[in-house]
């Protein structure tokens, strides 16, 4: 009788911990679908809601002369002032493109950067949105590094910005970017003779860091 209860007991253990383990691949099945699409749509919320506030203390005032619903003209500025400030980034860069703009937004830019404070911010984030955006291949902005961090066995994809001599030594300037949020990071100078060179482009590496290494370049040194 003791043998039996002990087997049957061992059975029910078995069949609690297959269940578990079950349970626990469907889960994880599940979270492994939703979760890239949770932060897909959260992400292009929050774009959504960025672009949308640039023209939205324009578009309200005016759409509350025709309707008195609150709600509805709220829904309504959403939609409108997306598309509008869309418009007004693509005029703006068509704009800058040609000879004029181009002259008229350079004299305004030197004014703006000769103000006390705000110029510094205004050329420090010009620099870092030119660091992930420039084509000009004089420019050693768009190299792909690894670096050894955080220690001398371990290393992390960064970008070289520059170099530096200090005390003698050549010091290559580099900036790593976090995972997953690449737009932070850590600001470096490192051993020239510790610094690996690869081959990737700028988006391939961006892919990599936000990815967590699960996206690779394929056939890159």
């Amino acid at each position: 009788m003791a043998r039996n209860n002990l087997a049957f007991n061992n059975m029910r253990k078995q069949e609690t911990k297959g269940f578990i383990n079950f349970f626990r691949q469907l889960f994880i099945s599940g979270l492994l679908v939703i979760l890239p699409l949770w932060l897909t749509i959260w992400v292009i919320a929050i774009i959504f809601k960025w672009i949308s506030a640039f023209s939205m203390p324009i578009l309200s005032p005016i759409l509350n002369i025709f309707t008195s619903n609150s709600a509805w003209v709220l829904a309504l500025a959403k939609i409108v002032s997306f598309f509008l400030t869309l418009i007004i980034i693509c005029f703006v860069g068509y704009f800058t493109n040609k000879v004029l703009g181009r002259t008229i937004f350079k004299y305004f830019e030197n004014v703006f950067i000769k103000l006390p404070f705000v110029g510094s911010i205004y050329i420090s984030l010009k620099k870092l949105f030119s660091f992930f955006s420039t084509k000009d291949t004089e420019m050693n902005f768009q190299k792909v590094v690894f670096i050894p961090f955080p220690n001398k066995t371990s290393y992390c994809a960064a970008f070289s910005t520059g170099e530096q001599i200090i005390n003698g030594q050549k010091y290559i300037t580099t900036f790593m970017p976090t995972t997953p949020n690449p737009t932070t990071g850590f600001l470096m100078l490192i051993k020239e003779e510790d610094v690996i060179e690869s081959d990737y482009t700028a988006e391939e590496a961006i892919q990599y860091i936000i990815s967590a290494g699960i996206i690779k370049p394929e056939k890159k040194q």
